[in-house]
């Protein structure tokens, strides 16, 4: 009985000091990289990249939306519109935690939000694409957390989202550096971009 509870207690120190070793990274494990993940910047949000994902080469010959103003390939992902929503608000909310940069009027967007956050330690901006640009209550250089309300979208086919569809579109800019571009005439410009869906929870 004495030989079985030294055998008992050797096993467990073996078990604790194995747990132990793997805390710390003393075995020699590979170390797990924990990707920060964002939050929906609209409700159900994968269900709704149906159009333009990220990466997409698009011109007015081969676009899944028609008729099609631009040509290169997609920096962003657009997150479409429910035939439900065409005449109700939708919100639009923050992915990620940092400030507001600014909310204006851009071409090739209409309604346009610019955020500073970080991603793995890294600064990155996020542009918000296609909003009604009066329904963002935040002033510039507000903080906002991942969640949060940011805007609603704009009316499709309006000055709100400069013509366009009905839609969300996001962009994720690596660096301090606000770039509007919602397309690149390279692919490996593609690069400097963040796909957002890789990171939805």
């Amino acid at each position: 009985m004495r030989k079985q509870l030294i055998v008992l207690i050797v096993a467990v120190l073996i078990i604790v000091g194995g747990v132990f070793f793997n805390k710390t990274g003393k075995d020699d494990a590979p170390a797990v990289n924990n990707l920060a993940l964002f939050v929906e910047p609209i409700n159900n949000a994968t269900e709704r990249i149906t159009k333009k994902p990220f990466g997409i080469f698009v011109s007015p010959n081969n676009s899944p939306v028609s008729p099609e103003r631009f040509a290169g390939y997609h920096t962003g992902v657009d997150f479409e519109t429910f035939t439900s929503e065409q005449n109700s608000d939708v919100v639009v909310y923050a992915i990620c935690d940092g400030s507001l940069i600014e909310a204006k009027m851009a071409t090739g967007y209409g309604g346009v939000a610019i955020q500073k956050c970080e991603l793995d330690n890294q600064p990155i901006t996020v542009v918000y694409g296609h909003i009604k640009l009066s329904s963002v209550s935040a002033k510039s250089g507000k903080q906002l957390n991942g969640g949060d309300k940011l805007a609603i979208l704009g009316n499709g086919y309006s000055a709100e989202t400069n013509g366009e569809r009905k839609h969300l579109h996001i962009g994720i800019h690596k660096g301090n550096f606000v770039v509007l571009l919602g397309y690149v005439q390279e692919s490996n410009q593609l690069i400097d971009w963040i796909n957002l869906q890789d990171y939805l929870k």
